[in-house]
């Protein structure tokens, strides 16, 4: 995997992963900040939602009001003020304006030198009669000669005679010290861990950046040694066309049965190609994804294919035997699972000498139809194993390529099982040999009874 990365890392895709990143980041800064600012809105409209209340409530009542205003008269003549601790004042406390909004009661008449209640002192300073704050609720900070200014929520409203006339106004306070320390302690939390997260949002954006540019810079490696091999394999037909073709023209005058070697070597290479552009276009075609198009299929359609396959088989001198047992009929794609079936078969003809056997083994187990393939040539090693359905792979390159393979095949043959939903497996073939198990999942919609194919005992009885 590092080196995967080293050999992308200056490719052009990788350009595009600070683009990732910053779209990532954007995304989370953009989530943090609505959230914090969501958070932080709620709860300034719900910690004071209880004492607005309050002052509504209060406003309704009169008699109450009438005895702060009794009880704030007793003490603005008191010869005390607050301590110099700057601790909090009177829960609730009133002003009262005339009909026209001039204080009517003043609170800051001097008794032996000294100010009377400083509370009322500093509100008739902070606070402004405004008709149209008449109803609604407002906040003041007022100061504090001993410490941390006071904070109060106010309610202005109209008093009025049994005539409804207006005779004046009435403004109740609230204390909200306690409440505004609450609620700036709680937005510094909120700010700081919203921060925190912002911080390790910038981490997560980096992985993510990386974990979704991974698997296309793994797709760019995979196109890249296929067209590096597809390259490979297309210059050496091609040299040696040339080459051939460069001896036609040194020699004019020869005959075409002169020239047959040049020629029939020329065109032995000319199917090559063909062969190759052939699987390069069903590899592409497959990439894009492999429709199924499954239909009834029995036994008979494997015996077929066994006979072409004996004939085969008997042409290169080798010995074949294919088995069919099949319980009644099965829904496939007829076209896939041949072919599937003629990659396995013709790479056991590759890979097995003049003595050759091939086998091949169909058997139904529940909802899966299994094929063994196997022969008795030289084998696959465990470390060939892992990458023999690698594009352009061969065990054997100079053999294979004398006997016209490609390395294309078992990667078709993976790409079909896949598509089914199966799996395929190498195992050995003892004593020497190699065995390919496949596992497809189909459906039985009937049931015959079961039949074998041996194709050698019936040649054997026909004669």
């Amino acid at each position: 995997m590092h080196h995967l990365m080293n050999s992308v890392k200056n490719s052009a895709i990788v350009k595009n992963d600070g683009k990732n990143f910053l779209h990532f980041f954007l995304a989370f800064t953009v989530i943090f900040a609505a959230l914090t600012l969501i958070i932080v809105q709620v709860m300034r409209s719900g910690v004071y939602k209880t004492t607005d209340q309050n002052l509504l409530n209060l406003g309704q009542n009169p008699d109450f009001l009438k005895s702060i205003v009794l009880h704030q008269q007793s003490n603005s003549n008191a010869d005390s003020h607050p301590s110099s601790t700057g601790q909090y004042g009177p829960a609730n406390t009133v002003l009262l304006y005339d009909e026209k909004g001039k204080l009517i009661i003043p609170t800051t008449t001097t008794v032996a030198g000294q100010n009377g209640n400083q509370i009322l002192t500093q509100l008739e300073k902070s606070v402004r009669f405004n008709r149209s704050n008449i109803g609604t609720i407002q906040s003041v900070s007022v100061h504090n000669d001993y410490g941390a200014n006071w904070n109060y929520r106010y309610l202005t409203m109209a008093t009025v005679d049994t005539n409804d006339n207006i005779i004046g106004y009435v403004q109740v306070f609230a204390n909200v010290d306690q409440l505004k320390e609450s609620l700036s302690r709680n937005i510094l939390i909120v700010l700081t861990t919203m921060a925190i997260f912002w911080v390790i949002s910038i981490l997560i954006s980096l992985y993510l950046a990386n974990w979704t540019l991974l698997p296309v810079m793994l797709a760019y490696e995979k196109q890249k040694e296929f067209v590096e091999n597809a390259s490979h394999e297309l210059r050496t037909p091609l040299a040696i066309l040339q080459n051939r073709l460069e001896l036609l023209f040194q020699n004019p005058t020869a005959t075409i049965i002169d020239e047959s070697e040049n020629i029939s070597a020329s065109l032995s290479e000319v199917r090559n190609m063909r062969l190759l552009t052939t699987n390069l276009l069903n590899l592409a075609r497959r990439d894009s994804g492999l429709k199924i198009e499954p239909e009834e299929t029995n036994a008979t359609f494997f015996e077929n294919i066994f006979e072409s396959y004996q004939m085969l088989a008997q042409d290169a001198d080798k010995t074949f035997t294919g088995t069919v047992k099949l319980d009644g009929n099965v829904n496939l794609d007829q076209s896939l699972v041949k072919q599937l079936m003629t990659i396995l078969f013709d790479n056991a003809m590759k890979y097995s000498n003049e003595d050759g056997k091939i086998d091949i083994l169909i058997t139904k187990s529940g909802s899966y139809l299994n094929l063994f393939v196997s022969d008795n040539g030289e084998g696959i090693s465990n470390e060939d194993k892992k990458r023999v359905f690698d594009r352009f792979y061969r065990v054997d390159k100079a053999r294979t390529r004398q006997k016209g393979g490609l390395g294309l095949g078992l990667s078709l043959a993976k790409q079909i099982v896949v598509a089914y939903g199966g799996r395929i497996a190498i195992e050995d073939n003892p004593p020497k040999g190699t065995k390919f198990v496949i596992r497809l999942k189909i459906e039985m919609p009937t049931v015959h009874p079961a039949r074998i194919f041996q194709k050698n005992k019936e040649i054997s009885d026909k004669k």
